[in-house]
């Protein structure tokens, strides 16, 4: 039984935990923002407030806990290579995933709940919880930053094996990374705003690009080609 006894079988076993847990995160990610926002576009409030209270918990469920598999088995297929991973592609990967679910955890579902808890109150003849509406635009933004790079990182993950830059080149990478962490504080803004740290730097929360599922497809489209040019060319 070598797929339980040598470190080939254990990467094996993994790799097909991230491959299950990746699918349902992402699969769930894309119903997000390419059907559900679409719906509740044009869905009658009683259609919508039903959806919140019942469909939306359940597919919340099976999102951030398909995140938390993802991140676990690949921390682990990393643990039993011993860290011998050469390409650079798999730690720019990497680096977008462990953004994703962090967005996940500390912004998305945290204001989901308070989304979710809203729509109950109001169907319970209550007001609409006044912070709902900032919940809801957080939520959505962050949701649409995890739509954009989940295009590149799709793509390096996969580059990692088939298609890999083996030679580690310290200034295309670090280029690469600001652009990330770059974007990644504009999707995370609505959320951090509140802290005075960030109070003294650029405001971001911009969205404008993002509103529609042409444009988070070609910004994750752009950004992917952005970055692989700077690993392949510099």
């Amino acid at each position: 039984m070598g797929i339980v006894t040598t470190n080939a079988g254990l990467e094996m076993l993994l790799r097909w935990g991230h491959l299950l847990g990746g699918i349902t995160w992402i699969g769930l990610l894309y119903y997000f923002n390419l059907v559900q926002t679409e719906f509740f576009k044009e869905a009658e409030a009683s259609a919508k407030s039903d959806a919140l209270q019942k469909l939306v918990p359940r597919a919340l469920w099976w999102f951030r806990w398909g995140a938390v598999v993802t991140l676990l088995t690949g921390l682990g297929m990393f643990a039993v290579s011993g860290g011998r991973i050469a390409s650079m592609d798999i730690y720019l990967g990497a680096l977008l995933g462990i953004l994703m679910f962090t967005n996940v955890w500390l912004i998305i579902w945290p204001n989901q709940k308070v989304v979710i808890a809203s729509a109950k109150q109001v169907a319970l003849g209550g007001a609409a919880l006044p912070n709902a509406a900032d919940a809801l635009a957080t939520a959505g933004l962050a949701s649409r930053t995890n739509m954009m790079f989940s295009i590149p990182m799709l793509f390096f993950m996969a580059a990692s094996s088939h298609y890999p830059h083996l030679t580690f080149k310290p200034l295309p990478f670090i280029i690469a990374v600001v652009i990330v962490l770059l974007l990644q504080y504009n999707g995370a803004y609505l959320a951090l705003k509140r802290f005075e740290l960030v109070k003294k730097l650029p405001s971001g929360g911009k969205m404008k690009l993002y509103a529609s599922i042409g444009g988070v497809i070609h910004c994750g489209l752009a950004l992917a080609v952005v970055l692989f040019l700077l690993l392949d060319l510099l």
